[in-house]
């Protein structure tokens, strides 16, 4: 018999002998055996903030479900068939292997939890043990650990490019080499950043992200390197580590890194070399032992030629180049993608739907994604929030996507030149937010750059604003 035959078939002799409906749940809120009656009442999985809510407590009591803070969001909000529910996080060794579950559908069941509810609470713990005897015994289940972290797939698809670079990750997964990784806005060069940090010798080390693009130029110097007791007017009395201090025996993400000021390259490239910060207005360096990584959606070997860009720098940061591929080089993958993200954005949305139809899948398939992932993410919450149904359909899709509104512009789609393609993602994105500062710090968001890079960019490609 499995373990989950078992389970079941011990929850439902105590279900009848306590006449109460019961619940097992992994710990990511997924059912994974109850009594018939819960799972028609209640289907298959239950509300994440509910359980994160639970998950600081062994045992809870919950006298009145779908009226409470934690419900906000709840499909079953104000109209939830439980009465009263008891539950108890189910734990062994700080591994937590999931959530059970004694709940009422009726009044009566309600009165009864309530009156002898320590009763109930001590056959909780009884049948708790019982399952967790099971589980362990089994070694079937997937448990969270005190000091896991969730196992995020950060390179989703099997496209011929990602299939190299997982090949590729593989082979650094011991080295801690400087890396650069390239590609357009939104293709997740942050998320395969900590993704590179966690597979390596420096996990247990701190990932320090920095936005190059989004420090003031005037205090990038003491935020990268921090500063000493009156190094400067408005210095903190006891100085300030900085970045490369805070990061050592870890990773430091440099993010936008074409942004880093020209002025700051070679003290940035000496760290490189030498691995001794020097705090501002310090004079005792201190040795550091970190791993750079440095991300950047601009071409750095044009910025080289045009003496923007260091190149001992360059060749000093990219000792391993990455290149990640944009969205609609590789569309086979958004089927693929679809079903995680819509997993990912269930807590965040509060609903419960899995899966899309064949038109909205065939839609976001016709689109040239300028914005990526990131974008495609976007346009998936959108529709969770909208969709009505139990899936997602092309009724949901925003305007700019839905394909009795708007036709995907052939020469966009036929267009080779991936420049004109960044260009006309930024001026719909404009006509779509409108022109305006808010429209622009909208636009930036949406294509995950500052305002400062989306200026430049305007200059670049020779956007202008319309007449008014």
């Amino acid at each position: 018999m499995s373990s989950i035959s078992s389970i079941t078939k011990t929850i439902r002799t105590f279900a009848e002998l306590l006449q109460v409906e019961i619940a097992f749940f992994n710990y990511e809120g997924v059912l994974i055996a109850s009594t018939e009656e819960y799972k028609v009442q209640k289907k298959d999985r239950v509300y994440i903030p509910f359980f994160q809510k639970q998950n600081k407590e062994a045992v809870s009591f919950v006298k009145d479900p779908g009226h409470m803070k934690m419900c906000k969001g709840c499909h079953f909000q104000s109209n939830c068939p439980s009465k009263a529910e008891i539950l108890i996080k189910i734990t062994k060794n700080d591994n937590h292997y999931g959530f059970l579950s004694f709940v009422s559908f009726t009044s009566e069941g309600q009165e009864k939890l309530i009156a002898q509810q320590d009763q109930f609470k001590y056959w909780l713990t009884q049948l708790s043990d019982i399952i967790l005897t099971i589980l362990v015994g089994s070694g079937e289940f997937k448990y969270i650990g005190r000091d896991s972290k969730e196992n995020i797939n950060y390179i989703i698809g099997n496209n011929t490019q990602l299939k190299k670079l997982k090949e590729l990750l593989s082979r650094i997964a011991n080295s801690t080499s400087s890396i650069v990784i390239t590609g357009e806005t939104g293709t997740g060069k942050s998320l395969l950043a900590k993704f590179i940090h966690e597979q390596s010798m420096l996990r247990k080390g701190k990932f320090i992200e920095i936005n190059c693009a989004g420090i003031p130029e005037t205090l990038f110097e003491s935020e990268l390197f921090g500063y000493e007791e009156g190094a400067f007017t408005g210095a903190n009395k006891k100085g300030k580590p900085g970045y490369f201090e805070l990061a050592d025996r870890g990773t430091l993400f440099l993010d936008e890194v074409a942004d880093l000021p020209v002025h700051l390259q070679p003290k940035l490239l000496k760290v490189l070399q030498d691995g001794m910060v020097n705090r501002v207005g310090g004079i005792n360096p201190k040795k550091v032992n970190i791993r750079v990584i440095a991300a950047t959606n601009q071409p750095l070997e044009e910025m080289m030629e045009a003496k923007q860009f260091r190149s001992d720098l360059y060749y000093r940061l990219n000792v391993i180049p990455i290149h990640l591929p944009a969205l609609r080089e590789r569309k086979e993958d958004i089927e693929s993608l679809v079903p995680i993200l819509i997993d990912r954005l269930q807590n965040r949305t509060g609903k419960f739907i899995q899966t899309c139809s064949e038109g909205y899948l065939k839609s976001l398939q016709q689109y040239h994604w300028p914005g990526n992932i990131r974008e495609l993410e976007n346009v998936i919450e959108y529709s969770m929030n909208m969709e009505r149904s139990h899936q997602l359909t092309e009724s949901s899709l925003p305007d700019f996507l839905h394909p009795s509104l708007v036709q995907a512009p052939k020469k966009l789609l036929e267009q080779n030149d991936l420049k004109t393609m960044e260009k006309d993602g930024i001026i719909q994105a404009f006509n779509r937010y409108g022109f305006d500062f808010e429209g622009k710090k909208l636009v930036a968001e949406q294509l995950g750059i500052s305002v400062r890079t989306l200026y430049r960019k305007m200059e670049k490609f020779n956007i202008s604003f319309p007449v008014r």
